[in-house]
């Protein structure tokens, strides 16, 4: 268990708290629609509670918050499939739409990930990223994260007719369409101890 907090150069990660996840109510909105499902949803006092007591109560997971300069909860990490005779995890980060493209991801990440191989003792650390999210994908290429493979899963949210215009001719780089259902590519990425 993570005791006190662990610093990078500009952010401070500890483990999750209640408090953070109302924090995370707060936080920005994606505008693009293709990054919709990435917004905090709009909880009640209950099902944050619920989403908090689920996320923190399993124990192959493990849930962190990260906190900027100004003491500011700014992003959410979980380490999730933790498998201690294997050693490996699989990862998932979120940040504050406000605070993207200000190097906050890359400085938690490589926290994180220093923590997750010398506290931790994990060898490997899997994640999945959305071929679309090019933002994320040079992050965790900047920490060391290698593709391993492209695959297609069933997208929860988009619907082919949202995507129709011109203005979406990026549409078959990203996601396919089969029997009305619209499919994202992703990519899988690991990064292994050295």
């Amino acid at each position: 268990m993570l005791v006190c907090e662990i610093k990078g150069n500009r952010v401070k990660i500890r483990h999750l708290k209640y408090e953070d996840v109302v924090a995370m109510k707060n936080w920005g909105k994606h505008d693009d629609p293709l990054f919709k499902d990435y917004n905090f949803p709009n909880l009640s006092e209950e099902e944050m509670l619920s989403w908090y007591n689920y996320r923190t109560s399993r124990k192959d997971s493990k849930c962190f918050s990260v906190f900027n300069e100004e003491n500011r909860m700014i992003g959410y990490i979980n380490l999730r499939n933790i498998r201690k005779i294997m050693r490996t995890a699989r990862l998932g980060i979120v940040f504050d739409p406000a605070v993207l493209n200000q190097g906050y991801g890359t400085d938690a990440l490589r926290t994180a990930i220093d923590y997750f191989f010398n506290v931790l003792n994990l060898n490997t650390i899997f994640l999945d990223v959305a071929k679309f999210n090019k933002r994320a994908i040079r992050c965790y290429e900047k920490c060391g994260f290698k593709k391993i493979r492209e695959y297609q899963a069933r997208h929860s949210s988009l619907k082919e007719e949202k995507y129709d215009s011109d203005s979406y001719v990026w549409y078959d780089e990203f996601f396919t369409i089969k029997n009305d259902i619209v499919y994202c590519k992703y990519y899988e990425m690991k990064i292994q101890k050295k």
